[in-house]
C-alpha cells in the first residue's frame, strides 16, 4: 500500500507541476484544502476512488495512470482545460454577463420610466441594484466558478457591504454610519465557516 501511495504521489505531483497549478489551486478545483494534496504529493494518503478518478479527469489520464510507475509516454495529459470545457466556460461567462447587463439594463429603464412620470432621479434605485447583482454573482459563482471558496468570500462580503450601503444612503437623515461596524464581526464569523468549510477535507 505504501508503494502505492508512493506512486500516486509522484504521479500527482508531475501533473500538477506541469500543469502549472499549486496545491492550493489543485485543492480549489477539487474542492479539496490545500494540506489534503500536500498530503497525497508527501504520500501520507491516497483519495479513495472516486476522487482518484476525479484526479484523473482533471489531468486528461487514467486513473491507472496515476497508480502505475511506468508509463509509455503515449498517453498525455491536459495541462490546460480541453478545448469543450473551454467552450462551456465561455457560454457559462456569456450568460453571467448577459444576466447581469439585463439587471442594470432594467435598473435604468426603470429610473428613466420614474422620470418621465414624476419628474424625480430615483438614483437610489441603482444603489440597490448592488446587492442584486453581486446575488447574482454568489449564485453564478456556485453554479460554474473555478475558484468556488475564494470567490464566494469576496461576492458575500460585497454583497452584504453593498446592503449596508443602500440602507444608510437610503436613511441618510438617521445618521446611521454604525451600521457597517455589523461588517467586523460577519467578516470574522465568514473568515471561520469558511475555514471549517476547507479544514473538512483535510480529513479525507
Amino acid at each position: 500500500m505504501n508503494d502505492i501511495k508512493d506512486i500516486f504521489a509522484k504521479n500527482l505531483s508531475k501533473l500538477r507541476q506541469a500543469s502549472g497549478m499549486t496545491q492550493l489551486e489543485l485543492g480549489e478545483r477539487l474542492n479539496y484544502s490545500d494540506k489534503t494534496v500536500s498530503k497525497w504529493e508527501r504520500g501520507e494518503s491516497i483519495p479513495d476512488a472516486g476522487m482518484l478518478k476525479q484526479i484523473a479527469d482533471e489531468f486528461g489520464v487514467s486513473v491507472d495512470y496515476l497508480l502505475e510507475a511506468e508509463h509509455d509516454h503515449t498517453q498525455s495529459f491536459a495541462a490546460e482545460p480541453s478545448e469543450e470545457e473551454e467552450a462551456l466556460y465561455k457560454k457559462h461567462q456569456t450568460i453571467r454577463h448577459i444576466v447581469q447587463a439585463g439587471v442594470w439594463l432594467l435598473s435604468f429603464l426603470i429610473i428613466v420610466l420614474c422620470w418621465v412620470v414624476t419628474r424625480n432621479f430615483y438614483w437610489l434605485i441603482l444603489i440597490w441594484t448592488l446587492p442584486v447583482s453581486f446575488l447574482l454573482s454568489i449564485i453564478f459563482t456556485s453554479l460554474w466558478s473555478r475558484h468556488k471558496g475564494r470567490d464566494n468570500y469576496i461576492f458575500i462580503s460585497l454583497f452584504i457591504l453593498s446592503i449596508l450601503l443602500a440602507i444608510y444612503l437610503s436613511t441618510l437623515k438617521a445618521n446611521l454610519w454604525m451600521l457597517f461596524l455589523i461588517m467586523i464581526p460577519v467578516e470574522v464569523l465568514m473568515y471561520f465557516c469558511f475555514k471549517l468549510y476547507f479544514d473538512k477535507r483535510k480529513k479525507n
